[in-house]
């Protein structure tokens, strides 16, 4: 998956929980304008991040990519 399209996961959850920005950031302890950053495709989130996003979302990882694990590329900004 790239990184637009895994923005869009992210964004996806955070709009289906009722969830601003500000409050996942707050609640994941992600800077603002990184998550702002990951929702719009422009960087990928390292993986603790991540991690903390999801539970912020109460969901897990693998829910932005598909059901499958991280994939390499992601967290290297490939793709």
């Amino acid at each position: 998956m790239d990184l637009e399209s895994v923005g869009e996961q992210i964004a996806g959850h955070r709009a289906s929980r009722g969830l601003s920005l500000e409050e996942v950031a707050a609640i994941a302890g992600v800077d603002v304008e990184r998550l702002c950053s990951a929702e719009m495709g422009e960087l990928a989130l390292d993986e603790t991040e991540l991690a903390n996003v999801a539970s912020a979302l109460q969901t897990d990882v693998p829910a932005f990519f598909g059901g499958r694990q991280t994939p390499l590329s992601y967290l290297f900004g490939v793709g």
